[in-house]
């Protein structure tokens, strides 16, 4: 019964108080100002309302509170309330010169590595550890190369997380699919379940208003937080490559941006039509709609591989 209302406070909340924001955004003439790189399809998104994990980042964090106010979900929930924080700050510069860019990548990164800094320290005291679960198998000791390992993974994933929302729609449900093979995980490692449950709820609820065509976008503060939240969950646990196996998407649109600038910067020669990856394939003639529930079902498909071996093997 508690799990149920975990999930559905949070998805009532943010379904109604997303839509009087989003009234309130257009009144106020604040809304996505499209990257002129970006693909030419994108241009009628011009002026969408940006900035919905303003609602649902707050109503998460909050309730999860709310419901288990032990240590390490507040550490959790702190922690993707910081890198929310961060977005926060990146779209309101960006409202302020009605641009695209809003901080540079490199004071982004500055900010992100502090906050992951923070919380590795915290989880130091809190749950020490030097290892990583290696998934189905042993735990891999890396000994004084975790603390770089986990500090760098906690960043990666509040980024992947980012890269990934270009798309109505894309990130947000990658994120609840990947969140419930979360659930799963939890289950069976007996890992608090509180702010994934929150999370899930007030996700379903944005998503609502951000499927195509989407009425509101995620913004940075929503994306930001969300591999926040993932990267901190993995990193106080030890599960961080268990995160990799449940989120591969993220992944993925994290890698091609990376190998799409190392490759340029070496080679001067791109490897996509354009990155992150799923602007590729929307240059490639495949519709946003079809790109979004490819990948969405590419997650599920790990998800479900994932937790059929847990059920196989606690039998």
């Amino acid at each position: 019964m508690l799990e149920i209302l975990e999930v559905s406070i949070p998805f009532v909340l943010v379904l109604i108080f997303e839509f009087p924001f989003i009234k309130w955004l257009k009144n106020q003439g604040i809304g996505q100002h499209i990257r002129t790189e970006g693909p030419n399809m994108h241009n009628y998104k011009e002026g969408t309302p940006t900035m919905g994990g303003l609602i649902f980042v707050p109503v998460a964090v909050i309730v999860a509170m709310a419901f288990n106010k032990s240590p390490q979900v507040i550490l959790l929930a702190l922690s993707t309330f910081a890198f929310s924080i961060v977005g926060y700050f990146d779209g309101v510069i960006k409202v302020l010169r009605k641009s695209s860019e809003g901080l540079n990548p490199k004071q982004k990164l500055v900010f992100q590595f502090i906050i992951a800094i923070v919380v590795y320290t915290i989880v130091e005291r809190m749950n020490p550890h030097t290892s990583t679960y290696i998934p189905f198998g042993g735990r891999w000791e890396m000994g004084w190369f975790y603390p770089l390992f986990a500090v760098v993974f906690l960043v990666g994933m509040s980024n992947s997380s980012n890269l990934t929302d270009g798309l109505d729609g894309l990130a947000g449900g990658i994120y609840v699919i990947g969140a419930i093979g979360l659930v799963v995980l939890s289950i069976f490692r007996q890992l608090p379940l509180t702010m994934t449950l929150t999370s899930i709820g007030a996700i379903l609820a944005f998503l609502f208003y951000n499927l195509k065509p989407a009425k509101i976008f995620m913004g940075d503060v929503g994306s930001l937080a969300l591999g926040g939240y993932i990267g901190a969950l993995g990193v106080l646990y030890g599960y961080e490559l268990w995160i990799v196996l449940l989120f591969p998407v993220f992944i993925i649109e994290a890698l091609s941006d990376i190998i799409q600038v190392v490759s340029w910067k070496v080679l001067k020669r791109r490897v996509f039509l354009m990155a992150p990856i799923h602007h590729h394939y929307e240059l490639k003639g495949k519709s946003e709609s079809n790109v979004t529930i490819s990948f969405w079902v590419l997650d599920a498909i790990f998800v479900m591989v994932v937790g059929g071996i847990m059920l196989c093997i606690s039998h």
